[in-house]
């Protein structure tokens, strides 16, 4: 019993690393895609002060091009960001998983553990009422 609820024990240690490693995955891809809405929305600041003080046709396809791909680069940010999220949804339900597995284990244990205690105190017992019965058996000793 000792050597399966290890077993666990290191089971659930690997889930929660894998879990951890799931989450760091996210969170950079949710930085990219902040990244991306920024460097977005300083195009389009630059595209408005240019407007108004006068810009070329070359430069206007340029900042267009670049909003173009901004806006390519985010949507399949978005999309790795929930392909992710549910990559992280699928290790959290593995690591409930591998958690409640050995939850049950260590209650097994522990029912075991009462019962072997139960049975000592039981034996004890019995081994005392043992002694005491003979000790009035025994004729008096003169």
């Amino acid at each position: 019993m000792q050597t399966a609820l290890k077993v666990r024990e290191r089971l659930e240690k690997l889930y929660q690393k894998a879990l951890a490693q799931e989450v760091q995955t996210y969170q950079k891809l949710l930085d990219q895609c902040q990244v991306l809405h920024e460097s977005q929305s300083e195009n389009r600041t630059a595209l408005d002060t240019s407007k108004q003080h006068g810009f070329t046709m070359p430069q206007l396809q340029v900042r267009d091009r670049f909003e173009q791909r901004l806006q390519y680069l985010i949507e399949i940010s978005e999309t790795q960001i929930q392909q992710q999220a549910q990559m992280v949804e699928v290790k959290q339900q593995e690591l409930i998983g591998a958690t409640q597995k050995k939850r049950i284990l260590e209650i097994l244990q522990e029912k075991q553990e009462r019962e072997e205690h139960e049975i000592e105190e039981r034996e004890a017992g019995m081994e005392a009422d043992e002694i005491a019965q003979n000790l009035w058996r025994r004729p008096p000793e003169t």
